[in-house]
């Protein structure tokens, strides 16, 4: 949806600005909405009429994270604690 909405030019606080005045509706990411920020708008579910994005988070290999990176990683996906994290399978070393 983001980069569709990118390809066109449509930057989710245009879209938000035009539905406020009332040029009818827009569609935009969740993390672009803010229930405070935003409340001259009203958040409909539209969950089923989009696939996922799918974000990737690389580690380096044999290297200490400090917690803040855990967090971080808990916070994009809550079933990736820093235990899970710590116990997945690494690849096997390159040469």
């Amino acid at each position: 949806m983001d980069e569709t909405f990118a390809q066109a030019g449509l930057a989710p606080d245009l879209i938000k600005t035009c539905v406020e005045l009332g040029l009818g509706v827009g569609i935009v990411a969740s993390l672009a909405f803010d229930a405070v920020r935003d409340a001259g708008l009203t958040r409909l579910a539209s969950e089923h009429l989009f696939r996922r994005n799918a974000s990737l988070i690389a580690l380096r290999r044999r290297r200490h994270l400090r917690s803040y990176a855990y967090r971080f990683i808990e916070l994009c996906e809550s079933s990736l604690t820093e235990t899970s994290v710590k116990a997945a399978p690494r690849p096997a070393a390159e040469p």
